[in-house]
């Protein structure tokens, strides 16, 4: 009886979690709150104080730099304060403002990075089972507050091959590599530089998987840029 109710409450779990995100934006419409403190807003979805803070917070450690077997990856800021809690709504609470104020932080690019007009952007495909339960997929909306920002395209290069394997939070590296090996395939040939987009930038495990199978179709000039970064071992 038990393992029935588990199961049934697994199967209506996404249907809780859309009528969740449903019923909040009725009580508090998406742009109403400050995503970071809860204060109201007139428009966007910080408040002015929360975004100064955004903007000045770690500027200067900002546009951390990173080496993935040859492919330079860079993150705008560290995975603390409002950009951890914009990163945060976005992925488990279905905020997708939060990925505009995130992208904000993009312009000006400093000196030593920049994409020709041919670049691809694009994202880590998740699972399709947990796109039902957070009822978005956060790394394509954020790809594509990516590419506004950068005028860039942006089009789906990679697909899942698999759907059980473990989320990677809550992993060690160790684990992490096993957990997702053979799990990314590309879409299709590629014949053009790709901007991969991801949320946070740990252990790289995931990155890494991602830059395997972009390879593998073909793609010989790979940037890595993440919103956040945090050093996990």
């Amino acid at each position: 009886m038990k393992h029935r109710s588990v199961s049934l409450f697994s199967r209506l779990r996404p249907v809780f979690s859309r009528f969740g995100h449903l019923l909040q934006d009725v009580i508090y419409p998406e742009e109403a709150l400050c995503l970071a403190c809860g204060a109201v807003v007139r428009s966007g979805c910080l408040c002015s104080d929360c975004r100064d803070s955004l903007r000045r917070d770690d500027f200067f450690s900002s546009w951390a730099h990173r080496d993935l077997d040859g492919v330079p990856a860079f993150s705008l800021r560290p995975h603390s304060g409002v950009a951890r809690t914009l990163v945060l709504r976005l992925k488990h609470q279905a905020a997708a403002c939060a990925a505009e104020e995130l992208a904000a932080l993009l312009l000006p690019l400093p000196d030593f990075l920049s994409f020709t007009s041919d670049t691809v952007v694009t994202w880590v495909t998740m699972p399709a089972r947990r796109h039902r339960e957070r009822c978005i997929d956060h790394g394509r909306v954020l790809a594509e507050a990516f590419a506004r920002r950068l005028n860039l395209p942006c089009r789906q290069l990679l697909v899942r091959r698999e759907d059980g394997a473990r989320t990677q939070a809550s992993l060690h590296m160790k684990d992490r590599r096993k957990n997702l090996r053979q799990a990314y395939a590309p879409a299709g040939t590629i014949d053009c530089p790709v901007l991969l987009v991801d949320d946070v930038l740990t252990t790289g495990t995931t990155a890494l998987r991602c830059i395997e199978a972009l390879r593998k179709a073909g793609a010989a000039e790979i940037t890595v840029l993440t919103a956040t970064h945090a050093l996990r071992s």
